[in-house]
């Protein structure tokens, strides 16, 4: 069973500076409350700082996220991690942890807007130990056909025993689902925990 999905990598569009120049506008005018007399320009700093950012967004055609895609693929199976072009043989590898959180289109709501909003896939890490190093990278989840497939491989490492951990964020999961303690029991009689 084989996993094989793109990796996510940090990068920035060099035009999107100008909306995170308007973010540091927009905040700075809070800095104003500070300043004797100076409380009547609070609107028109953070008016401008508003304006900045929304010129900014427009200047880097809505792409103003701090990560995108990286050229090479990550490949997960029950052999090994393959990252780009380093493979790393499984019987190598210790402390395998993916954070699956979401994939590209699911309803998401973190609290951190009011409404929720749509994930775009690329919030998924894998991290492990090989060699003495500490290894991790983010991964893309471009639908529920392809979570599912993570799930097939999840299965297949639970069956044979390979140690890894599942987690969305700091809930643990198996088999990507967050289980009472008569699922999670049920669960380990299957796999041959218990």
């Amino acid at each position: 069973m084989e996993f094989r999905t793109k990796l996510v990598i940090s990068r920035r569009n060099k035009r999107a500076y100008v909306a995170y120049g308007g973010l540091f506008i927009a905040a700075s005018s809070l800095l104003l409350v500070f300043i004797p007399n100076m409380n009547d320009y609070i609107p028109y700093v953070f008016g401008a700082g508003i304006a900045v950012v929304i010129i900014g967004a427009f200047i880097a055609r809505g792409d103003v996220r701090n990560y995108g895609f990286s050229p090479d693929d990550l490949v997960v199976s029950t052999e090994g991690i393959t990252i780009g072009k380093l493979h790393y043989p499984l019987r190598m590898v210790s402390n395998l942890d993916f954070n699956v959180e979401a994939y590209n289109g699911m309803y998401v709501n973190d609290g951190a807007m009011v409404s929720g909003s749509n994930s775009d896939g690329m919030t998924n890490e894998l991290s492990f130990e090989s060699g003495g190093q500490r290894v991790k990278c983010g991964f893309y989840l471009e639908s529920k056909q392809h979570v599912q497939v993570l799930g097939m491989l999840f299965d297949e490492l639970y069956q044979r025993h390979i140690p890894f951990v599942e987690h969305n964020r700091n809930t643990r999961t198996y088999m990507l689902k967050v289980l009472n303690e008569r699922e999670l029991e049920e669960f380990k009689r299957r796999y041959g925990y218990a």
